[in-house]
Formats: structure tokens, C-alpha cells, sequence
């Protein structure tokens, strides 16, 4: 595994603990008590998921994944972090319901569960933990059946662009991954000091990476949403999201893609 991969991973254990525990931000006492995690607009995008084979990528401790099982999917998450796989399981024990959790780095997905899904899923926060993401899109491929539907929704990369007072501080267009010491994760809750490395994408990058992989985007959608108060202006709605008054910019977006079942399509995934 990459040296800076294996940091994220001892990261990511830390941070599994601490969340799964009674993190605010992911209301696990409602979900014990029947609720679900999803927003609306991703209920939307996939529709009637019973009886379909779903793969959630980088699914941490599951909450999620176990939302998808609560409305009748068949459900598969894999994450690296040994903690959170341990978490997710855990809490599918815990609540009832059928999941199966795997640890694995994500770009040895295809190979180690060697299986192809219905649906494969890539939600926030996940993009900027990638240092290849145009092997990456090569797995996601790889892991869809023939007309598999790929569903991604993503905190906006122009968010990394802003301080506080929404002023651009860095460019768009930069390359170069960032090394950071962590001391608290992104719920507010104390974390053993850590270093994470991230890396920057663009919207282009992205679209380009799931094109050449052999996927057809079918839909890419921009929201002046939030989970999370990110910025000090924000305010929460009723629907419990988080919006900048007069919606000067995207928050998040949600880019949808399938596998064709066409001879090109293949001889990409094949050469993979």
C-alpha cells in the first residue's frame, strides 16, 4: 500500500472509533431507532432499490450502506479502515439487517471481491482521498454489471477554494496532494493527532476519468446544499441541509454514469 494511503488508513481507524461512538453529525440513535441516513435527492436518483446488488465504496461505518439494506437492496460496503469495517458490522448486528462489510484499499476492489453489482455508490468525501482517479473510475467500471448504474455525491470541489468569508484562496486548477496534521475530525469531536494527505479534483477530471473508463454519464447535477455547517454564514433548513444565504455557489454535486453493454465498453474494462 502507498506510504501516504497507509496514513490515511491509521487516520481513518481514529476517526471510525470516535464516529460510530455518537457522532452528532451522523444521528446513529435515530438510525437504531428505524430512521435513515439518505437525502432526498439521492432516494431520487436511484429509486426502488429492493432486490438490487449494491456496492458502496469507501463506506466508513456503514451507516449509509445499512439505510440502502433498510429499503431492501442487497447490500455490499468496503472500506479500508479495519475500525469502521468492524463498526459497520457491529451495527448491522445490532439493528438486523443483512449486510456484508469487507476491508479492502478501494483500487483492489474488483479484484478481491470479483463480483459485478447493480449499483455502485461514492459518497462524500470520498473523491479527495484518491491519489489516482483515473484508476479509480477503471475499478468502479470493473465492479458494474453491464448497465450498472454508478451514483456519486460529492461535497463541490470550489468549496476547497474559499476561507470563511467565502474569499478564494487557493486555485481551482492546483496538483499537488496537501499534508495536513489533524487533531479533530470534520464531526468536532478529539482525535489523536494524525497526518492526512489529500488530493485535489476537479469536475472535468472526474467526468474525463468515468469517460475513459467506458462509462456513459447520464447526469450531473450542481446543489446549493450542504450536510454540514461548513461555513459560518450558513444556515440550516428545515430539511435539516446547510445553504449560504442567496446560494452564491455550489455546495454539492451528484454525477450519475452506466456501463454500457457495448464491445468498446468491455475491451476498456479488460484492459484495466
Amino acid at each position: 500500500m502507498d506510504e501516504r494511503v497507509a496514513k490515511n488508513r491509521a487516520g481513518w481507524d481514529l476517526r471510525a472509533s470516535a464516529h460510530a461512538g455518537g457522532a452528532s453529525l451522523y444521528d446513529v440513535d435515530g438510525f437504531r431507532a428505524g430512521g435513515s441516513s439518505l437525502r432526498p435527492f439521492e432516494l431520487e436518483a436511484l429509486g426502488d432499490v429492493r432486490g438490487k446488488r449494491l456496492l458502496h465504496l469507501m463506506c466508513h461505518f456503514g451507516l449509509d450502506t445499512l439505510s440502502w439494506a433498510r429499503l431492501g437492496a442487497s447490500v455490499t460496503g468496503l472500506d479500508f479502515s479495519g475500525e469502521a469495517v468492524a463498526a459497520a458490522r457491529r451495527l448491522a448486528d445490532e439493528v438486523g439487517l443483512d449486510a456484508r462489510f469487507v476491508e479492502s484499499d478501494v483500487y483492489a476492489a474488483a479484484d478481491v471481491l470479483d463480483e459485478q453489482f447493480d449499483i455502485v455508490i461514492a459518497t462524500y468525501g470520498v473523491l479527495m482521498w484518491l491519489p489516482d482517479l483515473t484508476e479509480w473510475a477503471r475499478v468502479v467500471a470493473r465492479l458494474l454489471r453491464p448497465g450498472g448504474v454508478l451514483f456519486i455525491a460529492e461535497f463541490h470541489p470550489q468549496q476547497g477554494q474559499v476561507d470563511n468569508d467565502l474569499r478564494l484562496t487557493t486555485s481551482y486548477f492546483r496538483t499537488q496532494p496537501r499534508e495536513t496534521q489533524v487533531e479533530a475530525s470534520y464531526t468536532g469531536q478529539p482525535v489523536p493527532t494524525h497526518t492526512q494527505i489529500t488530493w485535489p479534483w476537479t469536475i472535468s477530471g472526474l467526468l474525463n476519468a468515468l469517460i475513459n473508463a467506458g462509462l456513459h454519464i447520464t447526469r450531473l447535477d450542481e446543489l446549493p446544499v450542504d450536510l454540514r455547517q461548513r461555513h459560518p454564514a450558513m444556515v440550516q433548513g428545515p430539511d435539516t441541509l446547510w445553504r449560504l444565504p442567496g446560494d452564491p455557489m455550489p455546495l454539492l454535486l451528484t454525477c450519475q454514469a452506466t456501463r454500457p453493454p457495448t464491445a468498446e465498453q468491455d475491451s476498456r474494462v479488460a484492459a484495466a
